[in-house]
């Protein structure tokens, strides 16, 4: 009996940290657009200057470690890209995921007025506030932008990014 309780709990602790590491193509897909986010935004002056870029996952991370990976080693503008979670709005993240379910109107609330890209996954996101969205369509990700959200923020998006976008006004309308 102990012998089969030592194989049981040897299988469960295997099975357990891959478990865990198990990240949805729907998170890596999301992961790589923040990191190109990056690169198709400027931010103001406003915004901080030191140190490295931040995106700050609001509340609970799905994304595993699959945000780590794609920001691992890469830079914009000499800066190195960092992820992190945070369970209360903070005003170092240059953008703000707000993953669906956690409470988008207190990071909103907190990035208003200043240089921080938002970007959630609610269909509600923009109406909200909210600068970019992300949507399903035909089994792919796609986003929606608000470009007049940004200009309030203090940021300028490329127009090589809005072109790939659905453009919304502020009640979250596409146009």
């Amino acid at each position: 009996m102990p012998r089969t309780l030592s194989a049981v709990l040897a299988v469960v602790l295997l099975i357990a940290p891959l478990r865990a590491q198990v990240v949805s193509d729907e998170y890596r897909v999301k992961a790589a657009y923040l990191y190109n986010f990056f690169k198709y935004v400027e931010w103001s002056a406003a915004a901080p200057q030191q140190g490295p870029m931040t995106i700050c996952v609001a509340g609970r991370n799905p994304f595993g470690d699959a945000l780590d990976q794609t920001l691992a080693n890469e830079t914009i503008n000499g800066r190195p890209l960092v992820a992190r979670t945070i369970l209360e709005p903070e005003m170092n993240c240059h953008m703000v995921f707000v993953p669906d379910g956690a409470a988008a109107q207190a990071y909103l609330r907190a990035a208003s007025g200043t240089p921080t890209l938002t970007v959630g996954e609610r269909h509600d996101f923009i109406a909200q506030g909210g600068i970019i969205s992300f949507y399903e369509a035909g089994g792919n990700i796609r986003f929606t932008i608000n470009p007049m959200a940004a200009e309030r923020a203090g940021l300028r998006i490329s127009a090589r990014l809005l072109e790939l976008a659905q453009i919304a006004d502020d009640q979250g309308t596409v146009r």
